[in-house]
């Protein structure tokens, strides 16, 4: 039904991710769908933030980001599935949203997480955002 499928991949917490990716594996061999993988590595775009670090250290990081990915992606994939893998820098609500009218995702697979109301309030929700703006079909996974 769906021929290409995001889900999005928080590394801090690689166990919410896991049942978007069964969801998303079911997709794409059930459809032979495109599956996209992303990261988003939020606050070097903040120029106070990074104000901290030098242009190595950003590099060293966002490298870093990219091999923990990499090797995230052939630990919780079967070897017969090549995802599309991409590593982002600012804000991770802006970023999928632009990522999935950019590359026409037609389905969006990702976790929520329960918060409470100060928290939503002060944090704001990445998946409640996405859902609102993506354009695609949104699964939401709570968790």
């Amino acid at each position: 039904m769906f021929k290409k499928v995001l889900v999005p991949v928080d590394l801090t917490e690689p166990e919410f991710i896991r049942q978007a990716l069964q969801l998303a594996l079911r997709e794409v061999r059930e459809n032979n769908a495109e599956l996209h993988l992303i990261t988003v590595v939020p606050g070097f775009s903040n120029s106070f933030v990074a104000s901290f670090f030098s242009e190595s250290e950003h590099q060293k990081a966002v490298t870093e980001v990219a091999r923990k990915f990499k090797k995230f992606a052939l630990s919780e994939l079967p070897d017969d599935v090549k995802p599309v893998l991409k590593v982002y820098e600012g804000s991770p609500a802006e970023l999928i949203v632009d990522y999935v009218r950019r590359k026409e995702i037609e389905l969006v697979l990702m976790s929520a997480h329960h918060r409470s109301r100060v928290d939503e309030f002060l944090l704001g929700s990445v998946s409640a955002r996405v859902a609102e703006r993506a354009g695609c079909s949104v699964m939401l996974l709570k968790n």
